[in-house]
């Protein structure tokens, strides 16, 4: 398959998209089930996350194959329609919660008297256009969001760190192990990171530094919002679980807002930019895989194919008619994610980029020795080769006269 990312926009999108959105609502959310101990359940989801950026940054190394691709070796053209339909499911549910999270957030920061539903349709109106596109517009995006990202969030950071007591923080490990599993389970939705770099598999050429390059940009990510959190906890302590939409309140006791007003808006407006093109990469990874179930071409050069189009226009419809029948009734869809679809997000995002990383690895293996070589079919040692199960010396032949190869 044609490369559609580079290595660079790869670890750009796993720096900066996967950060921004969140930002938003889970530093409450964990504040309230697992008070000053946040950072914990927030670092456990993490370390499975980066084991699961790495593996598919591994197996990235080892084929130029998609993940469907991969499936399709293994298991059938059928097999992998399937895990293409299932994953098109799986981008639909990641996206609906930080969507309502996204009006909402729309609506109290930057639209204080008009209704949400109207502030946030144009909204849909980019979607249905950005969502038809391939990989390549979106890893142009990443090109122009991670520098504004960064610098956004850097401001924040330096408007907010003045006005915070780290000794909130403590005593660490005091809050019930329960409460900490809760926080995690329902901050879970918030973290489609691995299922995400399964969809990059096939798209971009990886060599093996640049996994150490995509592992190390996700770890840095998650050291981003770890200090995030702590931060915010650090300025609001007891009072963080009712603080929603952190990344907008964090600098609102910065001394000199007083004096020039709100200027920190300009900086949440570009991570909000950052947040918004995250959310669409979920519509966009979804029409990718109803292209591939459905067997049609999702873009030809820069031109959208019908299908991509048609697929775009229903599942922007779909979401609109979820983001009106839950309108007023985000808590309700939280409980509902937080309490049953944890498991979904652990077997996307955890577990399946691992068994792509074991399906390429036995795939891998196969074709080394289906090659008549160890090494992949490159007789790297030198000396001797493999010819039909047997050693043969380099100069020599074997029974039917063939030639061992040299060094």
């Amino acid at each position: 398959m044609e490369n559609q990312l580079s290595t660079r926009q790869v670890c750009f999108i796993m720096f900066a998209y996967s950060a921004a959105g969140k930002l938003l609502m889970m530093p409450a959310l964990l504040s309230y089930y697992s008070k000053n101990d946040l950072l914990f359940p927030a670092l456990a989801i993490y370390l499975l996350q980066v084991a699961a950026v790495w593996a598919v940054s591994f197996a990235c190394t080892k084929t130029d194959k998609t993940v469907f691709g991969v499936i399709e070796g293994m298991f059938g053209k059928a097999a992998a329609r399937v895990a293409a339909w299932l994953l098109f499911a799986f981008f639909i549910m990641a996206s609906l919660l930080p969507m309502l999270e996204q009006k909402l957030f729309v609506q109290a920061i930057f639209y204080d008297t008009i209704p949400s539903l109207i502030t946030f349709l144009p909204f849909f109106a980019l979607s249905v256009y950005v969502a038809a596109k391939g990989l390549r517009n979106a890893g142009r995006v990443a090109d122009v969001m991670f520098p504004l990202f960064c610098a956004a969030l850097a401001a924040v950071v330096a408007m907010s760190v003045g006005e915070s007591n780290m000794g909130w923080l403590l005593p660490v490990l005091k809050t019930p192990f329960p409460s900490l599993v809760t926080g995690a389970r329902y901050a879970a939705y918030n973290f489609s990171d691995g299922a995400v770099m399964l969809m990059f598999m096939g798209r971009f050429a990886c060599r093996r530094g640049d996994c150490t390059k995509i592992t190390l940009s996700y770890a840095l990510s998650a050291v981003a919002v770890l200090g995030f959190l702590a931060l915010f906890y650090s300025i609001f302590s007891s009072l963080a679980p009712d603080q929603y939409f952190a990344i907008s309140k964090i600098a609102i006791f910065f001394g000199a807002l007083s004096l020039v007003g709100r200027v920190d808006l300009i900086a949440v407006y570009a991570i909000e930019a950052c947040m918004l093109f995250a959310l669409m990469l979920y519509l966009q990874l979804a029409v990718t895989c109803a292209c591939h179930a459905l067997g049609k071409e999702q873009t030809v050069g820069r031109t959208v194919r019908p299908a991509a189009a048609v697929v775009s226009v229903i599942i922007n419809a779909v979401l609109l008619a979820l983001v009106v029948l839950f309108n007023g009734s985000y808590l309700v869809v939280q409980e509902f994610y937080g309490r049953y679809l944890w498991a979904v997000w652990l077997a996307f995002s955890v577990v399946l980029p691992l068994l792509a990383l074991v399906l390429t690895a036995v795939k891998y293996k196969k074709s080394s020795r289906g090659s008549g070589d160890v090494s992949g079919g490159h007789n790297v040692g030198g000396g001797r080769k493999r010819v039909a199960g047997k050693k043969v010396p380099a100069g020599g032949k074997d029974a039917v006269g063939r030639e061992g190869g040299g060094a």
